[in-house]
This record gives C-alpha cells, structure tokens and sequence, in this order.
C-alpha cells in the first residue's frame, strides 16, 4: 500500500500540468517555481544545514549519539506538540487533535488517508488498518493506547542504529556525509526492488504483460481517487483546478524569498541591518542581579531557607 500510495503521487505530481483545465500556456502559475534542479539543490541544502546542526563537534562526521540527539529534537517537538497537559503521556484524544491539525494544513495528507479509508471500506481485505492507526500502533510498544515519551526515545533510538548498521559502511561508529547519500541510494534501490516484487504477484522472478498494466492500473486508480476530491466516480473541471492548485501551492512552499536582511543579502547590498529591516532592542539584565542569583542556586538549601 505504501508502496502505491508514493508511486501514484508520482505520477500524478508529473501528469498534472498536462491535466484538461490547467493554466494556459502564456498565463502558466508554475513559471516562476524552482525547476527539478533547483529544487533538488534546495532538499540538499536543507540536509546539509540539518547534518551541520547535528553534528555538534564539528568533525564532519555524525555520530550515532548525535544522530539520536537530533532524531530526538525533531521527534519530540512533534511529541510535545501533541502532549497538551505536559504529562509526558499523548492520549488517543491529544494525538487526533494534532493528527486532524496537521491534516487541515496539508491537504495532501488528507486526501491520501481520506483514500486509502476509501479503499479499504470497499476492499474485500479485511486486513488493511487505518495508516495513522498503524504508526500510531507502531510507537504505542506496550499497546495501553497512549504514547509515552520514553516510547518515542526507543523508537528514535532503533530506527537509528537500524540506519547506522546499514549505512555506516566503514565501520567506524560515525556516518560522513558521503555515507548518508550512499544510504539514500541504497534505499531507493530497495524501494524499487520492494515495488518489482509487488508486482510480481506470482513470485516468478518476472513481470508478465498482466501483472505490468496491474502495476501501472493501480497507481493510475489511486490517483484517480486522489483527484476525484467528492469520490463519485468522475473528475470535474473544478476538482482538477483545485487539485492543481493545491500542487502549485505545496511546490512553491519550497522556493521562499530570501529576506533582505540575510547575512547574504547584506553583502550583496552593502546595507547595514538596521537600514534593511527594522531591529528590535532587548532588554539588558543587570549583572549584579544575575551574579545574586547564581550565589543563591550556590548556597545550601537550608542557608537560601534561613535568608527567606
């Protein structure tokens, strides 16, 4: 199912600007978007900036306690964003909250898990489960329907050494930036070969003529059902429009204006930060009350007791 849920996205992502009720072509809202280069430059800066965040003794290399460290952060946020009360526990109730959150503003989540629930109510498999009720299933270890946080640390913990045990193939304990494209090379030759399998629906070790217009079919239905936004079996001129434009919204998501005040900007322009943008002014602790304050946490608790 995973599988065919990214497939379909593809296609559809690829087949949408030739899609009956797209723009024209002297009046094209996807001119001014990042060509594919440009945007896979941009994924890679942003991995970059993140492995330079993690890698904290600056070394080059990410260590499998600093790759926990940052898997940590980046999880976490999430985690504590879901837990309202501050208890370290996420209830059924706190985690539908930001699942239907996260699905209002996405709206391509939406209309996947929307879908897939489509499928399932008419699919004969039984088997099949909600897919944020499966990874949800997948941190709740101890099944008490809750998500504590140290189940979310273990979590981080195994997928991490999971990667490293694979991805660090020199063996030294640490993953250089060569060794982590390496490991997204390896992963998309297993998702290709997971997906031939799929398809190979007999087991044979190749793909019939059958089992080759089923791989594509599927795909092609799921999309179908992505753009078909009332799910009554046809697609209007206006579910294709909305479809469309919620694509060109997400992609130009990843082409942000570079604020005049950047660091870049800057040079560029000779301007001094005030003259660029407005900057704000903080306050100034005063010294001599900090220096209180740290002898205070320095005492005794008994003398701090004594001097209330």
């Amino acid at each position: 199912m995973k599988t065919r849920v990214l497939f379909g996205m593809s296609v559809l992502s690829l087949g949408m600007i030739a899609m009956p009720g797209g723009a024209r072509a002297d009046d094209n809202p996807l001119q001014d978007l990042p060509n594919p280069m440009q945007a896979v430059r941009l994924v890679q800066n942003v991995g970059r900036t993140m492995f330079l965040a993690a890698d904290v003794n600056h070394d080059g290399l990410l260590s499998q306690k600093e790759a926990v460290d940052a898997n940590n952060l980046l999880v976490g946020g999430f985690f504590f964003q879901a837990d309202k009360d501050g208890n370290g526990v996420v209830t059924q109730e706190e985690a539908k909250e930001v699942q239907d959150s996260y699905l209002s503003q996405n709206p391509w989540a939406q209309y996947i898990v929307d879908t897939i629930k489509a499928q399932q109510t008419n699919s004969k498999d039984s088997s099949q489960i909600d897919p944020i009720q499966a990874f949800a299933a997948l941190l709740d270890s101890n099944n008490d329907k809750q998500i504590q946080a140290s189940e979310v640390r273990d979590l981080v913990q195994t997928t991490t050494q999971t990667i490293f045990a694979s991805g660090d193939t020199n063996r030294d304990g640490k993953m250089s930036e060569s060794e982590i494209y390496a490991a997204m090379a390896g992963g998309a030759r297993a998702w290709a070969q997971f997906a031939f399998q799929q398809a190979d629906t007999d087991n044979n070790g190749t793909l019939s003529r059958a089992e080759f217009d089923k791989s594509i079919v599927e795909p092609a239905n799921l999309a179908f059902q992505i753009l078909d936004l009332d799910h009554n079996g046809q697609i209007s001129q206006q579910e294709s429009q909305q479809t469309e434009r919620t694509i060109i919204s997400q992609l130009r998501m990843l082409r942000l204006p570079e604020p005049a005040n950047s660091p870049v900007k800057l040079i560029e322009s000779g301007k001094t930060p005030e003259e660029a943008a407005p900057v704000p002014t903080f306050a100034t602790p005063d010294p001599k009350q900090l220096r209180n304050q740290a002898g205070q946490r320095t005492q005794p608790p008994a003398q701090r007791t004594q001097q209330r």
